[in-house]
């Protein structure tokens, strides 16, 4: 099924820079290289070039104390080494899947040799996945969506998890793709919550929202999430402020769910902060309307089976998932015997990943019939066109109806573009875009996400990427961000 003979694969970066700080646990973005790899193929005698991107983000992938120059580094000796192991095994034809499998367990490999952390070789071996996935459906002109649900990727699911044996992805997929869906608004730890804090810190002045006052209002927005930084007093203030600026705008029409992002060392602080909101009279709408808690504990001990009890204390009170722990495709069987209720999709950690564990989830859920268990959408600041669209194409596939975005917040719309390159975006894709200095930025009708042109050959993009304004990884120079490591 599918025999694919590999033929090239190519990386380059185009450095980019966020119109305002990004603040998530101990991290501040500022800027970083856009990647894009480009990948050749020979599909069931067809000639085909997919493609995928993401951006090499500090702090995220790799917590431990490490210059961002090394983690850059790392994630691109983890893309070369995927690409290495794919070219291996495919210089003859050969179906996708059982390949895939054997490169995941290279990536394993190559972690524990180089102690590269699994996240960071996950991040790598999805990049030449999605590539992949790109070619192979535009060889059979299908969208992802559909060739999810035919299986023309030839996906075991009983060859990763057991419990999954003899199903297909199709019996636990909704029978249609999302075309459309909430989008859930980062809230960073030093976003502006006022237009007086914005007026107050360092006006950007270029159009967009700068505030969560004006982004509600705006845009409607009906879904945030909330990033802790473990400081009760801090984040106590922060909460209460987030929910009067809502509340006056929607009363008690929202929804949130809070970000850990592993600041918190044991279950104790967390409890502090649950009892803590609870007791708060500000805060008694926004508790109520709190969906989920997203990894508070540190990856070291999250999935230390030592926490079992603490963990299922917590979920007996709110949903709490899995998100930097869920490293490899055994993660998430690990969190859930220890009494954590879900785990986090997102394309850098692999479109395959997050089918397999919607399966795991289905299951639990004794086949759809109930909702304890649960599958978010999240973001790593995807950048348009094609990271953006190929995970908002996953989240439809998923059906996942509300998903974390703060690419449109971070950035000015597609700027990090040529302008003609973004014409070319905005007249492919319509519906999720909208123009912006004769340029493109996603969107946003009532706090919605319209991503029916997504629906198209390949992986959520319809267009092929210039990539004329982009530098091969080999040649970029760290020094060229312009930024302090």
């Amino acid at each position: 099924m599918n025999a694919v003979r590999y033929v090239d694969a190519r990386l380059y970066l185009r450095n980019s820079h966020t119109r305002m700080p990004f603040r998530f646990g101990n991290t501040c973005l500022l800027g970083c290289p856009q990647n894009v790899l480009q990948l050749d193929v020979i599909v069931e005698g067809m000639a085909v070039t997919g493609h995928s991107a993401e951006c090499l983000i500090p702090g995220w992938f790799d917590k431990r104390p490490r210059d961002y120059e090394l983690q850059i580094q790392d994630q691109i000796a983890a893309i070369y080494h995927a690409r290495e192991a794919f070219a291996d095994r495919m210089k003859s034809p050969r179906p996708f899947f059982p390949v895939w499998l054997e490169v995941y367990e290279s990536m394993k490999t190559f972690s524990v040799q180089t102690g590269i952390p699994m996240l960071v070789c996950s991040f790598g071996f999805s990049m030449l996945e999605r590539a992949m996935l790109d070619a192979i459906a535009r060889r059979h002109g299908l969208s992802f969506g559909q060739a999810i649900r035919q299986n023309i990727y030839g996906i075991d699911p009983g060859a990763v998890h057991e419990e999954l044996q003899g199903l297909l992805p199709r019996e636990w997929l909704p029978a249609e793709p999302l075309t459309k869906v909430a989008l859930r608004h980062t809230v960073g730890l030093v976003d502006p919550l006022t237009r007086e804090d914005a007026r107050a810190g360092d006006p950007i002045n270029d159009g967009l929202p700068e505030s969560l006052e004006e982004y509600v209002e705006r845009s409607s927005l009906r879904y945030l999430k909330i990033k802790l930084r473990n400081n009760l007093e801090s984040d106590l203030e922060r909460l209460t402020s987030i929910a009067g600026i809502v509340e006056r705008s929607r009363g008690d029409d929202y929804f949130v769910t809070m970000d850990g992002n592993e600041q918190y060392t044991n279950a104790a602080e967390l409890m502090e902060l649950y009892d803590s909101v609870r007791s708060t009279p500000g805060l008694t709408t926004l508790w109520d309307n709190t969906l989920s808690m997203e990894q508070p504990l540190n990856r070291a001990t999250a999935l230390n089976p030592d926490f079992s009890d603490d963990i299922r204390s917590l979920a007996a009170i709110k949903p709490i998932i899995i998100d930097e722990s869920d490293s490899s495709l055994d993660s998430y069987p690990q969190a859930l015997a220890m009494g954590y209720t879900g785990t986090s999709s997102k394309s850098c950690k692999g479109p395959i990943k997050s089918i397999l564990n919607a399966g795991l989830t289905w299951l639990r859920n004794g086949r759809g019939e109930r909702n304890d268990y649960i599958l978010t959408g999240e973001d790593l600041t995807t950048a348009g066109m094609i990271a953006l669209q190929a995970d908002l194409a996953l989240v439809a596939t998923l059906g996942i109806n509300h998903v974390e975005r703060n690419g449109h917040h971070y950035y000015l719309g597609l700027s990090y573009l040529p302008k003609s390159e973004q014409q070319r975006i905005l007249k492919a894709h319509p519906d999720l875009y909208r123009s912006l200095n004769d340029g493109a930025a996603v969107d946003i009708e009532s706090g919605i996400l319209k991503i029916d042109s997504l629906q198209c050959a390949g992986f959520g993009f319809a267009i092929q990427p210039d990539l004329s304004s982009y530098t091969l990884a080999d040649e970029w120079q760290f020094s060229s961000l312009g930024i302090d490591q």
